[in-house]
C-alpha cells in the first residue's frame, strides 16, 4: 500500500496545482506533524503494545488518504491530510519493528540480529516493488474510470487502492500478529500519555548519553536531509528527462526497481559484511560516501536510461546499509525502551527530511534540481564520518 502512491505522489500535488516549493511545503507539513507526534507515540507503544498502536496508525492513515482524495489545489483538507498522514507515520514508527526484534531475541538470544534484519529487507521490499508496478499502471487503467468523477483525476485511482489495502493490512494484523502487550488493560492508554514528559527527558538522556546512539541518530538525521530531496525531485526530475508524464508505468518502474535495488542492497550485505570483517562502522562510512558520489553523478544526467540506473544504484548502496545500521542501534538499546528509542531515532529523521523537503524545494524552485541534489550530496558525503568516528566496542547498555 506504500509503494502503490510512491511513483505517483508528486505528480498527484503537482496534478492538484501545487508548485514545486507548494510541494515541499506540504511534505515538510507531514514531517512536522510525524516529529510533533514521534516520541509519544513510541512510549505509548511501549506502554499499551506495539500491535495495537499499529493498528491506531491504520486507522489514521485511512483518514489522511480520504482527505487526499477529495482535496482540491493547496486547500485545508489537503493540509489536514498531510497531518494525519504525519501522524499516522509517528504512530506506526518503533511498532512492530521493535516487535520483530524482541521475537528474534526471544526465538534465538545469541542470533544474528543483522542478518535476521537482511532478510527481511528482502522481502520487504518485494511487496512495495510490486505495489509501486501496480501504482505506476493504474493512473494509465483505472485512471480513465477515475477522471469520470467529478473532483477525481488519474492519480485518484492510486489512493482508492491504497485505500482496500489499508483495510486488509487492518485485518491482517490483527489476526496474524499476536502481542502480549496489547492485551494489557486499556488504562495503559492514559499511563502511556501520562508518561510523555518522562519519556522524553529518557530518550534525549540515553540518546546524548550512549555515544554509539548519537553518532547513529546523528547519521539518521543527515540521511533524511538528503534522500528528502531524491524523494521529492526524482518524478519531476525524471518527467524533465522525458519531456512529459504520459508514460507513467516508467515512474512505475523506477518506483518498483528503487525496490528491488533495496532489496538487492540487504540481500548482498551479509557477504559484503564479510569482505570488511564484520567492521559495520567501516562498511557504513564506506556506503555512505558512494550513496553522495552517486546522486553528484544522478544529478548531472540528462539520459534517462542512465540517469535510471544511477537511481537505483544509489538505492542499491542505501540497501546495503539498513541491516547493519539498525544491528548496531538495536544492539545498544534496552528492550523496555525500544520502540522509544526507535521512535526517538525516526523523529531525528523526520527532523532531517523536514529541513530537507523545505531547503531543497526552495532550491529547487528557485535555482534548479541538480542544484538541490548536489547540496543533499554534501551533506550524505559528511555524514559518512559520523560512522567513523564509532568506538570500536560496544557501550555498556544502562536503562535511564
Amino acid at each position: 500500500m506504500t509503494g502503490l502512491i510512491i511513483p505517483v505522489l508528486t505528480l498527484l500535488l503537482l496534478k492538484k496545482e501545487l508548485d514545486l516549493f507548494q510541494v515541499g511545503i506540504v511534505l515538510g507539513i507531514y514531517s512536522g506533524f510525524a516529529i510533533l507526534f514521534e516520541l509519544p507515540t513510541g512510549g505509548l507503544a511501549d506502554s499499551i503494545g506495539r500491535k495495537r498502536v499499529y493498528l491506531i496508525s491504520l486507522v489514521v492513515s485511512f483518514g489522511a488518504i480520504i482527505c487526499l482524495l477529495f482535496a482540491q489545489g493547496f486547500s485545508v483538507l489537503l493540509i489536514f491530510g498531510f497531518m494525519l498522514m504525519g501522524a499516522a507515520r509517528a504512530l506506526s514508527s518503533g511498532t512492530l519493528d521493535a516487535w520483530f526484534v524482541d521475537e528474534f531475541r526471544k526465538i534465538e538470544p545469541d542470533g544474528n540480529l543483522q542478518a535476521a534484519l537482511a532478510k527481511a529487507g528482502i522481502f520487504i521490499p518485494i511487496g512495495l516493488g510490486i505495489g509501486a508496478l501496480l501504482g505506476g499502471v493504474l493512473p494509465m487503467t483505472l485512471g480513465k474510470l477515475t477522471t469520470q468523477v467529478p473532483g477525481f483525476d488519474i492519480y485518484s485511482s492510486n489512493l482508492l487502492v491504497v485505500l482496500f489495502f489499508q483495510i486488509l493490512q487492518f485485518f491482517l494484523t490483527t489476526k496474524l500478529i499476536s502481542d502480549p502487550r496489547s492485551t494489557a488493560s486499556n488504562g495503559g492508554i492514559i499511563d502511556g500519555f501520562r508518561q510523555f514528559p518522562t519519556v522524553i527527558s529518557g530518550s534525549i538522556q540515553y540518546g546524548l548519553k550512549n555515544r554509539i546512539v548519537f553518532l547513529l541518530v546523528l547519521s539518521t538525521t543527515a540521511w533524511g536531509f538528503g534522500i528528502s530531496g531524491v524523494e521529492l525531485l526524482w518524478q519531476p526530475q525524471t518527467k524533465s528527462i522525458l519531456g512529459s508524464d504520459s508514460q507513467t508505468w516508467i515512474f512505475g518502474v523506477m518506483s518498483a526497481g528503487y525496490f528491488v535495488a533495496s532489496g538487492l542492497g540487504s540481500f548482498i550485505v551479509t557477504p559484503i559484511s564479510k569482505l570488511f570483517n564484520d567492521n559495520y562502522q567501516n562498511l557504513l562510512a564506506f556506503f555512505r560516501f558512494l550513496m553522495g558520489a552517486t546522486l553528484v553523478i544522478l544529478a548531472m544526467q540528462a539520459n534517462i536510461t542512465s540517469f535510471i540506473g544511477l537511481y537505483w544504484l544509489l538505492f542499491i548502496f542505501n540497501g546495503v546499509m539498513n541491516s547493519p545500521h539498525a544491528a548496531l542501534l538495536n544492539d545498544n538499546i534496552p528492550e523496555e525502551q525500544r520502540s522509544t528509542l526507535l521512535s526517538f531515532e525516526a523523529l531525528m529523521l523526520q527532523i532531517g527530511g523536514l529541513l530537507g523537503s523545505v531547503g531543497l524545494g526552495y532550491l529547487s524552485d528557485n535555482l534548479s534540481i541538480p542544484t538541490a541534489w548536489f547540496v543533499g550530496a554534501g551533506i550524505l558525503i559528511l555524514s559518512s564520518f559520523f560512522y567513523i568516528f564509532l568506538p570500536r566496542q560496544k557501550e555498556k547498555i544502562q536503562a535511564i
